[in-house]
């Protein structure tokens, strides 16, 4: 036999359920975005870069390290097609991220194997993401990153680097 809820239990027992399920949301998009911002470094460290373009919005933005900020799918393409890296192994840390809604927020600090010109380099930074939701997937609005420093290491591994050909 099923008991009656007093009206007042009833609505704070669909309140905590409201509440709960916007909890469940949050996280499953703040999950949803440290799977988007893993997605790019995959893509660095499997030799795909020339996909990134993939995971950003149709208006976002990309300002690296000092560069001339670009705006649009077509030219962040075009951007990272052309970025004057050969091969890089990126990992980063501390990926921290604030959602409202459809948009969002993160940083992630930066640990970086470039090579570049056959010389092999350290590349400490830091990226700042804007995050949007667009028909239920989440995409880059926005990534900055600002390079703390980068230094020319005394040994080169661009020759240990396994390749995927994918250049």
């Amino acid at each position: 036999m099923t008991a009656a809820y007093p009206s007042d239990e009833l609505s704070a027992l669909q309140d905590q359920v409201r509440t709960l399920a916007e909890r469940v949301e949050q996280m499953e998009s703040i999950e949803a975005i440290r799977a988007l911002r893993a997605r790019y470094h995959e893509l660095v460290n499997e030799d795909a870069g020339h996909r990134l373009y993939e995971l950003f919005a149709p208006g976002a933005y990309v300002a690296y390290g000092g560069r001339p900020e670009v705006q649009g799918r077509d030219n962040i393409r075009a951007f990272f097609a052309s970025f004057p890296v050969q091969t890089a192994r990126q990992f980063i840390h501390s990926h921290v991220v604030q959602v409202q809604g459809d948009r969002g927020t993160g940083s992630s600090y930066l640990d970086g194997r470039p090579v570049r010109d056959g010389k092999s380099f350290y590349v400490v930074g830091r990226f700042d993401d804007e995050y949007i939701r667009l028909d239920g997937q989440w995409f880059f609005q926005r990534v900055t990153l600002s390079v703390h420093y980068m230094i020319e290491a005394t040994e080169r591994w661009d020759h240990l680097i396994p390749l995927q050909g994918a250049h």
